[in-house]
């Protein structure tokens, strides 16, 4: 058996402790004992979900898991909305639902670019495989048609809305700057950033966010953590951060051809194993889709 010590910090039973909580607080203090099921559905490797990307070099290093919370970043320009773009594609074609926030971009101009990433520039231009496409993912996907900021409890709200109704796998954010926040207001995004976070906590959904890159002097270069805008509590509470880097030195003709055309880098995974790295990606132009070869 153990031994218990009675340590002068540590709080003794009898010590009524029920007089300062609130009855929402008093229901979330449970035993060992009410966790016991989901924890063994980790051990056996069953019950939370974990999405792929999709390119093979994630594959048993990173996933977008249940009820976490990613902030994408990358400097203006160099390729987010077309990764992401591409990782909610192959969402949608591996069955899951989605949902996307996009006010600075219209809808039918997210849904083009999906469409060839689906189905190819050629195929694309044929209407009936367009028709096709579009009819298929009627029941997938969801989004939300304001091209202008939005207010911070409009998101939250309309995340949840998602997530009851609709029964939503996925939810796009972007991006944090049309969220109806100051750039300097570094309190308000942080708030912000805990209720969308409180949304995927207490659901099964996956959340995405956009926090742009602050402007550099050399976007030659791989930026990270510390180059997204705004408060760094953003990417400090976010479960995973993902920040991608277009290589322009090789567009504009001073890199090698074997160089990749962009790199999508892992700089934070706080469940899973924890892997953190970069992944080289190259552009098929037919496509508008990266791959790793």
């Amino acid at each position: 058996m153990y031994q218990i010590l009675n340590f002068k910090n540590i709080l003794n039973e009898d010590i009524d402790i029920a007089k300062w909580m609130s009855e929402e607080h008093r229901a979330r203090v449970a035993t060992v004992a009410t966790f016991v099921p989901e924890v063994m559905k980790m051990v056996l490797g069953v019950g939370e979900w974990s999405h792929p990307t999709p390119w093979l070099a994630t594959q048993g290093k990173f996933g977008f898991r249940q009820s976490e919370l990613t902030i994408w970043s990358g400097f203006k320009g160099h390729g987010k909305s077309l990764v992401i773009s591409q990782v909610f594609e192959k969402f949608i074609a591996d069955g899951k639902k989605c949902f996307i926030i996009s006010p600075e971009f219209p809808p039918h101009r997210v849904l083009y670019r999906m469409l060839i990433q689906s189905l190819g520039i050629d195929h694309a231009k044929q209407t009936a495989s367009a028709w096709a496409w579009l009819e298929a993912i009627e029941k997938q996907l969801w989004l939300y048609d304001q091209q202008s900021s939005l207010k911070a409890q409009d998101v939250v709200a309309l995340c949840r809305y998602a997530v009851e109704v609709h029964g939503v796998d996925h939810i796009l954010i972007d991006s944090l700057m049309k969220c109806g926040i100051a750039p300097d207001d570094y309190g308000s995004q942080k708030k912000l950033v805990d209720m969308v976070q409180q949304v995927a906590h207490r659901s099964k959904v996956h959340i995405h966010l956009v926090a742009h890159a602050r402007k550099s002097n050399d976007d030659s270069k791989m930026g990270g953590l510390h180059d997204v805008k705004g408060s760094s509590e953003i990417c400090d509470m976010a479960e995973n951060v993902i920040f991608v880097w277009r290589n322009k030195p090789k567009e504009l003709g001073g890199g090698q051809k074997d160089e990749p055309d962009c790199q999508v880098k892992i700089e934070a995974q706080r469940n899973g194993d924890g892997w953190i790295g970069t992944i080289p990606l190259w552009l098929d132009r037919n496509t508008f889709t990266f791959k790793t070869s």
